[in-house]
């Protein structure tokens, strides 16, 4: 994957709407936001365009900008500390929150019954970013 688009370019191959991706970095919500360390670019490599991706669909889903932000962040965070994960997911907890689960991890027994999960196929996700971002970052 041909990777270091700008903004703008990692928001179209992503297909997330740029407006809301200001909003909620201006919000503070998008931590995970590459080149935020002052002098460094903000350029979208694998990882980060994976995650953007995931941003998109969670406001999809109907999360507001900062949890789809928050969450996303999470997706990274698990991302970065195992490159190979294929798949991660948002499930909700018995007490009513969320967190992200990467790959095979435990989620619960099936007994539990956990009503929610979206879940991520991470593989799939870069082979669909793969077409879209070689062609922004020829053009």
């Amino acid at each position: 994957m041909t990777s270091g688009l700008a903004i703008e370019d990692a928001c179209r191959a992503t297909q997330v709407p740029y407006d809301d991706l200001i909003s909620t970095i201006a919000a503070g919500g998008y931590p995970c936001l590459p080149g935020a360390d002052p002098g460094s670019p903000r350029l979208f490599e694998e990882i980060d365009l994976v995650t953007l991706y995931v941003y998109g669909r969670l406001l999809a889903f109907g999360f507001g900008v900062l949890r789809a932000g928050e969450y996303a962040c999470r997706v990274h965070a698990a991302l970065r500390s195992n490159a190979s994960v294929e798949s991660v997911s948002i499930v909700l907890t018995p007490s009513g929150g969320k967190r992200v689960v990467v790959g095979c991890d435990q989620i619960a027994p099936p007994s539990a019954g956990l009503p929610e999960k979206i879940e991520f196929d991470i593989r799939a996700i870069r082979l669909s970013l793969n077409e879209p971002v070689e062609s922004y970052a020829e053009g």
